[in-house]
């Protein structure tokens, strides 16, 4: 009777080890290793950042990550040294723009979105990181321009370009850089923008032409400073002489130091004022965690679900929270009430414009600058700007006669144009 109870105990244990090793292995229970991970935050917001990666580390304890800060300025050129001899980190915390550089060096890799990434991937988020049809990288923060005013002045932001210039004639004077990336803002309220959803150069119906003389007549108006230095700009705001500064949300750090002590003011952020035909829409670039080419299996594996970690609900409302950041996060809801700046911003963002990252953006930029400046200084005509920055763009693209739309009276010339 004992035997046979003992024996039917010991076959039990049999089974349920048996099940327990038919069990499908969690990948997550798995993942154990060394990591490094490169960024370029402040002091301060890289303690926060490691008090996140701790977590990471509580939850999977065989994995150790190494953060490594880097200047700003030179982060971009350590990882082209040090990817190209095979010792880049596993993951870095860098500009979307970058993506089409680093694809074509072949320094990082695509990320396949599985259950634990595809609800981050709308459509913002894959035309941020999409090049050549895969998805490079996981936005975590936006940061597009939108309006600063100081509140001790203003209590109704303006909505219109007409309003602004009301408002600017008036006494609160509105200032701004006026190029190609701080001013993009306002070529989608005057047309359609310069790229249409599938990536194609719509210069003819982009609204560039009359947002350039909408600019040139309003630097003669009344109220309105248009410099490109913009740390001049910014303090004429911190100082109150100005009650509109057009700047991104990484100003805010600079503006709630540089407020004068002995007249201090709140402000308040809002999409910046829409036009004719609609909309603001400044250009929206993205801090991206971007995934290296060279890495074990294991190693990506781990970078993989760290990069889906730092941009999941609870981390993303935690860098909100204690840093001010815009999460890139879709399914985040910033309330107006907790995070009135942030919210200023994440409005602004639904109606900000990607670039495509096939686009050369360094030339593009540039490019775009010297139309901006052509004009303003009254070299040349919108008219002539604009088509300038057209053909520039065109040869530079090698653009196919499909893909491109030009003003009317500006046409590349038949010997110059990719035709397929």
């Amino acid at each position: 009777m004992m035997i046979g109870r003992l024996l039917r105990i010991v076959w039990l244990l049999f089974l349920l080890l048996l099940i327990v090793s038919c069990r499908a292995p969690s990948p997550d229970d798995e993942l154990s290793g060394r990591i490094t991970l490169w960024h370029s935050w402040p002091e301060e917001d890289a303690l926060v950042l490691e008090e996140a990666l701790a977590q990471f580390e509580e939850i999977h304890p065989g994995v150790s990550i190494v953060p490594v800060t880097l200047p700003e300025d030179q982060i971009l050129d350590e990882y082209h040294k040090s990817g190209n001899d095979g010792l880049g980190p596993a993951l870095l915390i860098g500009d979307d723009g970058w993506i089409g550089e680093l694809v074509n060096a072949g320094l990082i890799r695509p990320l396949i979105p599985d259950d634990n990434t595809t609800s981050l991937f709308d459509s913002r988020n894959r035309a941020l990181t999409q090049n050549q049809g895969q998805i490079f990288g996981v936005p975590l923060s936006l940061a597009p321009n939108a309006l600063y005013y100081n509140k001790s002045v203003v209590t109704e932001p303006p909505e219109t370009l007409d309003e602004l210039l009301q408002d600017a004639e008036a006494g609160n004077q509105v200032a701004f850089v006026p190029r190609f990336e701080e001013a993009y803002w306002g070529i989608q309220a005057f047309g359609e923008g310069l790229f249409d959803d599938q990536g194609n150069f719509t210069l003819a119906e982009s609204g560039f032409t009359e947002w350039l003389s909408w600019l040139n007549e309003a630097q003669l108006a009344p109220g309105v400073i248009l410099n490109v230095d913009d740390a001049s700009l910014l303090d004429l705001f911190t100082s109150g002489q100005v009650a509109y500064y057009v700047a991104g949300p990484e100003k805010q750090a600079l503006i709630a130091t540089g407020i004068d002590e002995e007249n201090p003011f709140e402000y308040g952020v809002v999409p910046l004022p829409k036009g004719p035909q609609g909309p603001a829409g400044p250009l929206l670039p993205a801090e991206t965690i971007l995934l290296y080419a060279f890495t074990s299996s294991e190693q990506s594996r781990i970078a993989d679900s760290l990069a889906a970690f730092l941009d999941n609900q609870q981390q993303s409302i935690r860098f909100m929270r204690e840093l001010n950041r815009v999460p890139a996060n879709p399914t985040v809801r910033v309330d107006q009430r907790i995070y009135p700046i942030v919210n200023g911003f994440a409005r602004q963002a639904s109606t900000a414009v990607v670039i495509p990252n096939e686009i050369a953006s360094d030339l593009l930029v540039s490019t775009g600058d010297r139309a901006y400046a052509s004009v303003l200084s009254g070299v040349l005509s919108p008219e002539e700007a604009v088509c300038e920055f057209g053909l520039e763009v065109a040869a530079f693209q090698d653009y196919r006669a499909a893909d491109i739309s030009l003003p009317q009276g500006c046409e590349i010339p038949a010997e110059s144009l990719t035709i397929e």
